[in-house]
């Protein structure tokens, strides 16, 4: 089976050996603007058309419970070898939890999440409004999937058949492997969830998905914080945290982790000397210690010496005698 899906196999290890060095050189990346934005555009596009619609390696809450269950009765590595890319595609969940969080896969890697991103940025170009919650309410609503997790969790240990069944709450089986093929009310639920989307960026991602949630929970374990911020964010710039596309930022400026999905967004604001007052200020010092020395720089121009010039000496006149 593993051999049948070399190609699939390939262009995967590609994606995850791309996205871990963007990663590492990530204040190289953000200060590339248009690399950046447009490169996640293609990644994005390349995780739904391929990952998602073509090869099907969308990752599910099913599966933890599954893991968790097989703990339980009997684990075997059979069952999980049979899908060599949601197997290749945990390995490196499980890794980037170290690392990065769950941003990793939640904001690169998941089909869904492409799914959603690319719709509202397509909304955003037709100029249609976007929502903004109060903060209050935002950050109250971060609580439903961790809520939504536990009672699928919860269900599993009464009955795995139960939870795979309320595990429908994720809307990844009708849109992405089966492709909206379906009964209409998958159809209608999921479009449902869709819909909110094209107004709050990433509306099931931010609230709703069970996944995100779980994977949130370890991820708090990560061994790195590699996303810089200034004294001065939150107090009293909110550049940032206004235009993060989760609302992962809090007021006061310090990143949830998590809730970060690792989009690089507020790393481009950061060595922006348009955008971030920080850099703003420290670029009008620049030009101004520019100027100074600008205009207190003489030049002098040196006498040059005109070779078509001689001296001539006069006689004299001597009394002579005879």
């Amino acid at each position: 089976l593993w051999l049948e899906k070399l190609p699939e196999i390939f262009i995967l290890s590609l994606l995850l050996i791309v996205l871990t060095v963007a990663f590492f050189s990530q204040n190289w990346v953000a200060q590339r603007p248009r690399l950046l934005y447009w490169g996640r555009i293609i990644f994005l596009s390349i995780t739904l058309f391929g990952l998602g619609f073509y090869a099907n390696a969308q990752l599910s809450v099913v599966n933890i419970i599954t893991v968790f269950s097989s703990l339980v009765s009997g684990f075997s590595w059979t069952y999980f070898l049979m899908e060599p890319l949601i197997f290749i595609l945990w390995g490196s969940v499980i890794i980037s939890l170290l690392f990065w969080g769950r941003g990793a896969y939640c904001g690169w890697l998941c089909p869904f999440g492409a799914l959603q991103e690319l719709i509202n940025k397509a909304a955003q170009a037709l100029r249609v409004k976007q929502v903004v919650l109060p903060w209050g309410v935002h950050e109250r609503l971060w609580a439903v999937k961790y809520v939504i997790f536990l009672l699928l969790f919860g269900v599993s240990l009464h009955s795995l058949a139960w939870a795979e069944y309320f595990a429908e709450v994720e809307p990844f089986k009708t849109v992405i492997i089966l492709k909206f093929m379906r009964e209409w009310p998958f159809v209608l639920f999921a479009l449902l969830l869709i819909l909110p989307g094209i107004f709050i960026e990433r509306f099931y991602c931010r609230y709703l998905c069970p996944l995100g949630a779980a994977l949130a929970i370890p991820a708090r374990l990560r061994m790195f914080d590699w996303l810089k911020r200034y004294r001065d964010c939150g107090q009293p710039c909110h550049t940032c945290a206004n235009q993060c596309i989760v609302g992962a930022i809090h007021p006061e400026g310090n990143i949830n982790p998590n809730e970060c999905h690792y989009c690089l967004h507020c790393q481009k604001l950061y060595h922006d000397d348009q955008i971030c007052p920080v850099m703003i200020t420290s670029r009008k010092k620049r030009e101004r210690r520019a100027q100074w020395s600008g205009g207190n720089s003489v030049s002098v121009d040196l006498p040059t010496a005109n070779k078509s010039s001689s001296t001539t000496t006069q006689p004299v006149p001597t009394d002579g005698g005879d």
